[in-house]
Parts: C-alpha cells; sequence; structure tokens
C-alpha cells in the first residue's frame, strides 16, 4: 500500500469519527429508559472525577435542548412506589459525598440552571476536613446540608462510614444506614430514604447473599439504592436495589458525554 494510500484511510477514519461524534451531539435523544448521572466535586479540583462548573452548564443545556428533562429523587420514589408518572426523556442528575464545593460551586449552578439535583452525603464525615482523593477536604457541615435542602437539593444516603457494603453482614447493613438516618434526624437534616452504594460496592451476584443484603436493606428503611453501572435504566424500573448510575468525569468533553447519556457508555462506535 502506498503512502498516499495509507494517508487517505487514516484521514477517511477520522472523518468517520468525527462525523459519528457530531451526530451523537446533535441527534434525537432516545425515548426509552431513565439515565441516572453520577457526579463527585464541582468546580476546579485536579481529581479526575471532577467536572468544571462551566461544563456541567453546558451539560445541562444540552440535555435540555435534546429534549430530556431533568427530575428529582422524589419523582423517581414516586414512580417508582405509586406509578406517578415520568417525563419521555427524564434524567436525574446525583452529587456524591456532600464536599464544600457542592454548596459553593454547584449550588449556583443549578440555581442558575434551574435545575434539580440529589447529593449523596456521608453523614460520619459532615463538618470534618478529611483526607479524600489526595488532598485535605472539607466536607458540608450539617448547617450547609440544611442550607442545601433548603434551596431544593434533595439528601440521600452514601452510608455512615463509607466503607465498601459489598462484605457486609445483614446486621452491619441495617446498622449503617440507622446510623445515618440517626444521624442527620439529629441534626434536622431532611433525607430521602435512598441510598447510593460507596464505590459502587455490593453483592452483585444474585443468590441468598444478594437477598439478605437487599432485605437488610429494605427493614432498615431504604428504599431505593444506586449502583455504578454505566448503563440507561428501562423504565419501569425492574429493580429497587440496583438503579444503575453513569458516572461522569473532568476528561467527558460535550461529544463524550453525549455518548454516554446516548448509551451509558463512552465508546464512540458502539
Amino acid at each position: 500500500m502506498t503512502g498516499l494510500a495509507i494517508l487517505v484511510l487514516v484521514v477517511g477514519a477520522a472523518l468517520l469519527a468525527a462525523l459519528h461524534l457530531e451526530l451523537n451531539l446533535l441527534a434525537p435523544a432516545p425515548r426509552g429508559g431513565l439515565r441516572v448521572l453520577m457526579y463527585h466535586r464541582v468546580g476546579d479540583h485536579p481529581a479526575r472525577d471532577t467536572v468544571a462548573a462551566e461544563e456541567l452548564e453546558r451539560q445541562i443545556a444540552w440535555l435540555r435542548e435534546r429534549g430530556h428533562a431533568l427530575i428529582g429523587l422524589r419523582d423517581l420514589l414516586a414512580h417508582r412506589e405509586r406509578g406517578a408518572p415520568l417525563p419521555e426523556r427524564p434524567v436525574l442528575l446525583t452529587f456524591d459525598d456532600g464536599t464544600a464545593d457542592q454548596l459553593e460551586v454547584l449550588l449556583p449552578v443549578l440555581r442558575r440552571c434551574r435545575a434539580p439535583a440529589g447529593l449523596f452525603a456521608i453523614s460520619s464525615y459532615v463538618g470534618k476536613v478529611l483526607p479524600y482523593g489526595g488532598a485535605p477536604q472539607r466536607f458540608l457541615s450539617s448547617a450547609e446540608l440544611r442550607q442545601l435542602a433548603g434551596a431544593g437539593v434533595e439528601i440521600g444516603l452514601h452510608s455512615h462510614s463509607h466503607r465498601s457494603m459489598a462484605g457486609m453482614a445483614p446486621a452491619e447493613v441495617e446498622e449503617e444506614v440507622a446510623a445515618s438516618l440517626a444521624f442527620f434526624a439529629a441534626e434536622g437534616v431532611p433525607v430521602e430514604p435512598v441510598l447510593a452504594y460507596p464505590f459502587g460496592a455490593y453483592p452483585r451476584a444474585p443468590g441468598a447473599e444478594q437477598q439478605a443484603f437487599f432485605a437488610a436493606l429494605r427493614r432498615a428503611g431504604v428504599r431505593l439504592a444506586f449502583r455504578i453501572g454505566n448503563r440507561v435504566n428501562p423504565l419501569p424500573l425492574d429493580t429497587d436495589y440496583e438503579v444503575q448510575r453513569i458516572g461522569i468525569r473532568r476528561a467527558d468533553r460535550l461529544w463524550s458525554f453525549a455518548i454516554k447519556v446516548r448509551k451509558g457508555r463512552r465508546k464512540a462506535f458502539a
């Protein structure tokens, strides 16, 4: 094969890739399924799970331009438990951990965009400065969480200790949830009975262990739980305790964000 032929093939492949990405950006939103997007920090942090405020605003604007409707945790609970209708192309924005930027940076973005969101807070981290992601990190105080809740951000549970729940005995699972609920009740922080598994970890293999785990969540009062899975959820939901979330990170430019929203995973030619 000549050098010119190779060049033509390379240029052609690049053009096809660019066309595919452009189609993902401009294509109408798929009608089926629920997309739950998982974020962590918002702002200028160097951590890879951080999204810049400007990028988050662009993503929210893109979602609406493509016909998606943003919903909250309570909307999803009402749909699951009472059959309340959801909009045609629902997307739920969720943010993990309860770090200070989620008041200082995230809340202004949500206000400007008039966007609902859920925040999963770690109860034993509230009001503390702890090593987290390679650097000291300040976590929101109870008063700040109440401020967020008062502004319309729905607070959910991210466990009490932020330990993996994959190997916990049912009694430990109940203790984790009970400790978290008790803490927020004592602090006057309104929370929704929903849980995001720390690290997305829980007994994934179907069987007796998984069923005992889910039963412990149910006894503890958890009504919905979220995992990581990078998949679009079917509607109506077919599970209470394995709702999948799609992780969004700094590396996701708008084209890759669009692919994730459409397909769950960022595979340009999938």
